[in-house]
Order: C-alpha cells, then sequence, then structure tokens
C-alpha cells in the first residue's frame, strides 16, 4: 500500500477517536476508527479512560480506585524518602586515619631525610624503611603509614595544573546546565525507580479491583469481558500469581533471545554489517512488544494450540527441506519453533493487525510512567481484546453481534452470541 492511503487512514484514526473523546458512547460502536492503523492502537486506551469517566458508574469505580492508590502511593513514597538507611557494621567503625608521609631531599645537601623518629606523651614514631620499621602510635592506637618518594621538582610539577585550572575560563551556561543535568539524572531515575517498585506492590495487593474495573469497560467497548461474572474486588497476597507472572517475563526474555542467532550473519556484510544487525535487533524487539501487548487480552490466547508459529520462525523451519545445506538452518528453525510455541497465540493475534498493536505498545510505554500506570493499568487489556476483535477473522470477541436472536437468554447477551455462551474463555489470564 502508498504512503498516501496510509497516511489517510492514521488521519481518520486519529479523528474518529478525538470524536470519540467529546461524546459517550462512541466506543459501542465498533466501526469507531479504521482497523489496523497505528494511532487507533495508541489513542484507544486514552479513549477508553475518557468514556469510563463520562460512565457514571465507571467514573466512581475508576477515580476511587484510582484516588486510593495515588495516597497509598505517596504515603509509601514518604516512608521510601525519609527513610534513613540502616548503619552498618562497617559504618559504625571509625575509619583508620591514614597518614602520608614524604620523604624529599635536602634542598642543600640532597641528603635523604628517611628516618624520623618521635617518642612525646601518647605520640610514637618510628620510620625507618632500612629496618623495615614504619610504626605510628597515637594514644595507643596504630594508624596506617603510607611512604611516598618525591623528588624536589614534584611539588612544581603537582602546582602546575593548579596554576592552571585558576586561570582556567569558567564553564559556560550550557555547560553548567549539562554538568547539573548529569548530576540529577541518578537521582531522577532512582526516583522513578522507587515509585515503579511500589506501584507494583500496590498492584500486586490490589488487582482484582483492577479486574472488576475491566471487566466493566469491556462492555462499555462492546468487547466479551474476560471473565463470566464480575469479579469481586479484594486486596490479595498471591504468591502463585507473582511466580507466574516472574515466569512470563523470563519466557518473554529467552523468545527474544532465541532470535539473536538468526540475525549474526548481518554483522558479516561490508562496511554496514553492524548497523543492518542493530536495525534487525530493533525490529525484531518491537516485534515482539507488539506481541506482548496483545497478550495483555485473554482473547489473544483463543487459539491455544491451533496457533501456529510466528512468520520469522516459520520461514526457517519450513525452509526447502530437498537443498542439504540448509538443515542447520531447518534444525535451528525447529528448535526455535519449540522454544516459543507458548507464543503462538499472542503472535498469531499480533500478525493479524501489527500496525495497532504496535501503537498499543507505544501507548503502554507512555502509560508506563509512574502514576499513569495505576490510572491505566485496567484499561490497557480491554484495548488490546477491542484489537484482538477487530481483527479476529470469526468475530468470535464481540459482545453484540449483527445476527443476535430475539430469543437469547440472559447469559447468551452477556456473552454476546458469538459461539461462547455457556462457557469460559479457554486461555491464561494475562498477568
Amino acid at each position: 500500500m502508498s504512503p498516501a492511503p496510509l497516511l489517510a487512514r492514521e488521519r481518520e484514526a486519529f479523528a474518529a477517536h478525538r470524536a470519540a473523546m467529546g461524546r459517550d458512547g462512541a466506543l459501542r460502536d465498533r466501526d469507531v476508527a479504521p482497523r489496523g492503523t497505528l494511532l487507533h492502537g495508541f489513542l484507544l486506551p486514552f479513549s477508553l479512560v475518557v468514556a469510563a469517566l463520562r460512565d457514571p458508574k465507571l467514573r466512581r469505580l475508576t477515580l476511587r480506585l484510582a484516588v486510593v492508590r495515588f495516597l497509598a502511593l505517596a504515603v509509601l513514597a514518604s516512608f521510601a524518602i525519609h527513610a534513613k538507611p540502616p548503619e552498618t557494621a562497617a559504618k559504625r567503625e571509625q575509619p583508620r586515619n591514614a597518614v602520608l608521609v614524604t620523604l624529599e631531599p635536602d634542598e642543600k645537601t640532597g641528603e635523604k631525610r628517611e628516618k624520623v623518629k618521635v617518642d612525646l606523651p601518647g605520640v610514637h614514631v618510628d620510620i625507618d624503611p632500612e629496618h623495615g620499621k614504619k610504626d605510628v602510635i597515637v594514644g595507643g592506637k596504630t594508624i596506617e603509614v603510607r611512604a611516598k618518594k618525591r623528588t624536589k621538582h614534584a611539588a612544581h610539577e603537582d602546582a602546575a595544573p593548579r596554576d592552571e585550572a585558576a586561570h582556567a575560563a569558567p564553564p559556560g551556561r550550557l555547560e553548567v546546565l549539562v554538568r547539573k543535568a548529569s548530576a540529577d539524572w541518578a537521582i531522577l531515575v532512582a526516583v522513578l525507580g522507587v515509585l515503579s517498585a511500589l506501584e507494583a506492590f500496590l498492584v500486586f495487593l490490589s488487582r482484582k479491583w483492577d479486574d472488576q474495573l475491566s471487566f466493566h469497560v469491556s462492555a462499555l467497548s462492546g468487547v466479551l469481558p474476560e471473565d463470566a461474572e464480575e469479579p469481586t474486588p479484594k486486596l490479595t497476597f498471591d504468591l502463585r500469581w507473582l511466580v507466574r507472572k516472574l515466569l512470563r517475563r523470563l519466557r518473554g526474555y529467552l523468545v527474544f533471545a532465541a532470535g539473536i542467532p538468526a540475525f549474526l550473519p548481518l554483522v558479516l556484510v561490508p562496511s554496514a554489517g553492524e548497523w543492518l544487525f542493530r536495525l534487525a535487533l530493533t525490529g525484531w524487539g518491537w516485534y515482539w512488544l507488539g506481541v506482548f501487548s496483545a497478550s495483555k487480552s485473554a482473547h489473544a490466547w483463543a487459539d491455544g494450540d491451533a496457533a501456529d508459529a510466528p512468520t520469522p520462525i516459520r520461514a526457517l523451519r519450513d525452509i526447502d527441506a530437498r537443498a542439504r545445506v540448509f538443515a542447520p538452518v531447518r534444525a535451528y528453525g525447529r528448535i526455535w519453533a519449540r522454544l516459543t510455541r507458548g507464543v503462538n497465540p499472542a503472535a498469531s493475534t499480533f500478525e493479524r493487525s501489527p500496525a495497532a498493536f504496535l501503537g498499543l505498545a507505544l501507548a503502554r510505554a507512555v502509560l508506563s510512567l509512574p502514576g499513569l500506570y495505576l490510572l491505566a493499568r485496567p484499561f490497557i487489556p480491554v484495548a488490546a481484546g477491542r484489537l484482538a476483535a477487530e481483527a479476529d477473522p470469526g468475530e468470535r470477541f464481540w459482545a453484540v453481534t449483527a445476527q443476535r436472536p430475539s430469543a437469547w437468554t440472559a447469559e447468551e447477551l452477556v456473552l454476546g452470541g458469538s459461539g461462547l455462551a455457556g462457557s469460559t474463555l479457554q486461555a491464561p489470564r494475562p498477568g
């Protein structure tokens, strides 16, 4: 497709979401924006937040959850900032003073003064390098001695840099700003890290409220909720959920690292090999960011074992079997496919609408900032579910279909008559 139609569809998606944020209930229409556009995936979570804040019931749930979490975050952050680190044994011990002994030749005779001996009440100094004596005792405590030999020109050599620094031009305003920014960068990173860790702890305890809000936002967006019934909000301390989340994170690192050997031959290209490798690795990283964004919805896992391996893996796995020279490549493709088969359903969902899920990945990056994450977390799975529903060829995930019978039961109305009535989604719940 030429750039002009792509840009036209992106502009249309932007206009549609701007209209959706300006009126109530626009997200109920499944044609609210062109499917498969980058801006549609990026703006969808923001449109869902605005739609939820306009709904009276969802506005109460959203604001109550956000305010309580923000207050808890502020309290925990204040404790973390003002807490004093415990004193370690090394800090409790007073550091030993170091005495720097400089041995210089006599300016008149050139004789080296290497022997020093002082005996006073409470002070004992006996330094004789010839006999291996380096004893300095003050008040009954032995003090470390470090001897340094110098020539008579060393003082002038050391003074020269200080003189040059004294006559050096003062730093400019830009240089001062750069130094200040560099000094403050470590503090900023540390603060963001602490806030992110505290947010993760709050989510770990209160994630059931996210599930409840996602359930209602799914109905607002016209997509099947992931739970058959409204989840009961409560505080949880589920270590199994935490272990599953950590294992999925490790699996994500594994599937990304498994593809790196496929790009190593690019390094052999003359002149441009290193740049080609970096570009390929960046594209591979964005591919999996899109897959992981799709995986936030249970709808992305609906295909289960029926989903095939991702396209790059299939290309290596199914390479011409008649050419023996490609046997190592096929073996690598089969091993690669085996390592990544656990994420095949999410990868297949992503490949149906890659631009939209990449837009959602960008939105996740923006909304992962401290403060925004607590507000947006319940809306990301719904946005991923909406994109999965738009890309699904069987239209299995819409809450309402055009062929809705008039005699459906209440349960069928909730499940949308998509063939899932009376059952729950057989998919792992995303973390």
